[in-house]
């Protein structure tokens, strides 16, 4: 049975369409990693899969688990109403999360006045009952021992680097049996990229599957079993890990040969 499984997915924010069509299917065990342009709709992609956007058509398919509701989108024919007021969404965040696919959005989005030990407390919630939570702990402690030192900190006044770790520990605190991880070193230093990028290999060294997003294409093919190139939308290539090429040539495959 696969871990995952997208069919003919479409979606975006209303009324405009950002992907569409997408088939894809995970196996119990798998990493894969997604690589493009900003802007074409990868994060929009993983907001969906995640059950934050609600899916246009399609469906998502998680440990023979159907996340979404059967049917394509209703018609949102007034703008200006709260349609999520008075109809059940197709697509529940918290469903998907307590079914184990944990979504660690780009751009670590914490509660700014919470200490990290309170952030970390609340995290379990979505692995509840899939778990020790102890152990959970023992791990992102291990990882990150710099949060030790920053327990009674609130969150507003660490550095990027460790608001990434804690948005990464929050991810594990519940427990994963896939992490969604969006540009997990997007705007570090290369000092602190190093040691998220070696964080990251650690949680994939400890059975915990992945999906992907990064720039650094020798990041990602060092994590991953396959890639998939992502433009305008849709998925325009896929590359076993034995394939990937280098960076200049895999902007040539999105670009053309004058973009390497």
């Amino acid at each position: 049975m696969s871990l995952l499984e997208l069919r003919n997915l479409s979606g975006g924010y209303d009324p405009i369409q950002i992907f569409s069509h997408i088939d894809l299917t995970i196996e119990a065990g798998e990493s894969i990693g997604f690589f493009g342009p900003n802007g074409h709709g990868k994060s929009t992609l993983m907001k969906t899969i995640s059950g934050v956007l609600a899916p246009w058509t399609g469906d998502v398919i998680f440990d023979g688990q159907r996340m979404n509701r059967v049917g394509d989108r209703g018609s949102r024919r007034w703008r200006n109403f709260n349609y999520d007021v008075v109809t059940r969404r197709r697509m529940d965040p918290k469903t998907v999360a307590r079914a184990g696919l944990i979504h660690v959005p780009e751009g670590n989005l914490l509660f700014p006045e919470m200490t990290v030990a309170e952030t970390l407390a609340i995290a379990p919630i979505a692995g509840r009952g899939r778990g020790d939570e102890a152990h959970q702990l023992e791990l992102v402690h291990a990882l990150f021992p710099r949060l030790r030192e920053r327990l009674k900190s609130k969150i507003r006044f660490l550095s990027g680097g460790e608001r990434q770790m804690v948005a990464i520990s929050v991810g594990l605190m519940g427990n994963p049996k896939l992490m969604i991880l969006d540009e997990p070193t997007l705007g570090l230093s290369p000092k602190l990229r190093q040691e998220l990028c070696q964080a990251v290999g650690q949680i994939k060294a400890s059975g915990v599957p992945l999906i992907l997003i990064d720039q650094d294409v020798t990041f990602l093919t060092e994590l991953i079993d396959r890639l998939y190139l992502f433009d305008h939308g849709r998925i325009s290539r896929k590359l076993e890990k034995s394939e990937i090429p280098s960076h200049d040539d895999l902007m040539a495959m999105l670009f053309g040969d004058h973009a390497a």
